[in-house]
C-alpha cells in the first residue's frame, strides 16, 4: 500500500498532466476560435491550479521548490500559458486594428453621403 507521500506525489502528477491537457485544449480552441471552449479550458486551468496549490501545501516535499522534476513541468506549463496569453493579446490587437479600420471606412462612407440615385434593375435582365 503506497504511503501518503506517494499518494500525494501521484495526485500531483495526475493534476499536472490534467493541467497540461487543459493547456492543449485551450490552444486548440484558440486556434479554431471556439471562444466557449477557450473559456471552459481557462476555467479548468484555474481550478487545477488551485488544486495544485492545495496539493503542494499538503505535500511540501513534492512542491516545485523541493522537487526538480515537478519544477520543470510546472515551469513548462507557466511558459506555455504565458505564450498563450501573448498570442491572445496579439489576436486582440489585430482585431482591434481591423475594427478601427472598419470604423474609419464607415465614417468616410457616412461623410460622403449618397451622391446619386441608387442603381436599379428596370427589366430584371442582366
Amino acid at each position: 500500500m503506497p504511503s501518503s507521500a506517494e499518494r500525494g506525489r501521484e495526485e500531483i502528477a495526475r493534476t499536472i498532466a490534467a493541467l497540461e491537457r487543459s493547456c492543449l485544449d485551450a490552444d486548440a480552441a484558440l486556434v479554431e476560435r471556439r471562444w466557449a471552449g477557450v473559456d471552459a479550458a481557462f476555467k479548468t486551468q484555474t481550478a487545477l491550479t488551485d488544486l495544485l496549490a492545495r496539493l503542494f501545501d499538503a505535500a511540501p516535499d513534492a512542491a516545485p521548490a523541493n522537487d526538480a522534476k515537478v519544477a520543470r513541468r510546472v515551469g513548462r506549463i507557466i511558459a506555455y500559458r504565458a505564450d498563450q496569453l501573448r498570442r491572445m493579446q496579439a489576436y486582440q490587437a489585430s482585431v482591434g486594428a481591423r475594427l478601427e479600420n472598419i470604423g474609419k471606412v464607415n465614417a468616410l462612407s457616412r461623410s460622403l453621403g449618397r451622391r446619386g440615385p441608387a442603381a436599379q434593375l428596370l427589366d430584371l435582365q442582366y
